[in-house]
């Protein structure tokens, strides 16, 4: 499992389900960002939670719950995933990122992401990452680029309209994250 000075990355499991929805993926917030409709059901996050159980059985790799340390506390999700995308190349993998609002603006989705970039780079031996945003999420977008990550396109993802980052193993600094 990764680790950093104030996460823990565990994998999920199905217990994880209805804290995941009532405190994460149903604050307008986080669920403007993970859905078009702007709305996150109890149905829609247990099949979000599936996919990502699933994926990590067929692929070895996915999004790991974060746990912030000093308050033992299910914070949001970060990990790898293929980038299912209308028309998109199924070998490219994709950060993805999600954490509550309480926790916004303290540096940590950058920290969590900064680990998954190093893992996936280091263990998974990839050649590169990318990443999409809405256009109107600029917290994300500054995530991306504290991370290395450039700007290459605006495309359609699952019907709408979504920035596209990517970064190559080669421009992506390999420091290990504790």
């Amino acid at each position: 499992m990764l680790t950093t000075s104030r996460l823990s990355f565990r994998h999920f499991t199905p217990t994880d389900l209805d804290l995941l929805y009532c405190e994460i993926y149903s604050h307008p917030q986080v669920a403007g960002a993970l859905s078009p409709t702007g709305t996150m059901s109890l149905q829609q996050t247990d099949f979000l939670l599936h996919r990502r159980l699933q994926h990590w059985q067929q692929h070895g790799f996915g999004a790991w719950a974060l746990i912030h340390k000093p308050d033992q506390q299910l914070v949001g999700h970060c990990g790898l995933h293929y980038l299912e995308t209308d028309g998109g190349n199924p070998s490219e993998v994709e950060l993805t990122y999600t954490l509550h609002p309480a926790y916004w603006r303290q540096g940590l989705a950058t920290e969590a992401a900064q680990a998954v970039l190093h893992w996936g780079f280091a263990t998974l031996k990839l050649d590169q990452i990318v990443a999409v945003t809405g256009p109107e999420n600029i917290a994300s977008q500054r995530v991306m680029q504290k991370l290395g990550m450039k700007y290459e396109k605006t495309m359609s993802y699952n019907g709408t309209k979504v920035l596209y980052y990517t970064i190559p193993a080669t421009e992506f600094d390999k420091k290990p994250t504790r």
